[in-house]
């Protein structure tokens, strides 16, 4: 063994279990398909599921707790992944072949749950 291999990076196990990231990939995913632009997460209820998928689409993952995938949203948005004062907006971009998916997450926090607003504005690319 050497000295690489104690502080190599760790290799991922394909028997790991889903987590939010992949769940919130899908769900970006799943609003493009759908043509969904808008999408309101609420820790007090339930999370989009495969109820409404388009025609050939796979359903999620797994489905996280609604906390993580807003707290992985903040993250993509590059906002604190802790409980905000006050309304708090935050934006970030998925390019894709063909567009860029500018996704904007206005995050509104309290006590008793988190709120997390997803608006999603779809450019074409000059290629």
């Amino acid at each position: 063994m050497g000295l690489m291999d104690l502080f190599g990076k760790k290799k991922p196990v394909a028997s790991e279990a889903p987590t939010a990231v992949e769940y919130v990939d899908w769900l970006l995913q799943h609003m493009l398909n759908t043509s969904q632009l808008t999408l309101a997460i609420d820790t007090r209820r339930t999370l989009p599921d495969s109820s409404k998928l388009a025609a050939g689409e796979a359903p999620p993952p797994c489905m996280p707790d609604a906390a993580q995938v807003v707290n992985r949203l903040k993250i993509l948005a590059g906002v604190n992944p802790v409980r905000q004062a006050k309304p708090i907006e935050g934006t970030f971009e998925r390019p894709r072949k063909h567009l860029s998916v500018i996704i904007t997450c206005r995050f509104q926090d309290n006590e008793e749950y988190s709120t997390c607003a997803i608006r999603q504005v779809i450019k074409g690319l000059n290629v």
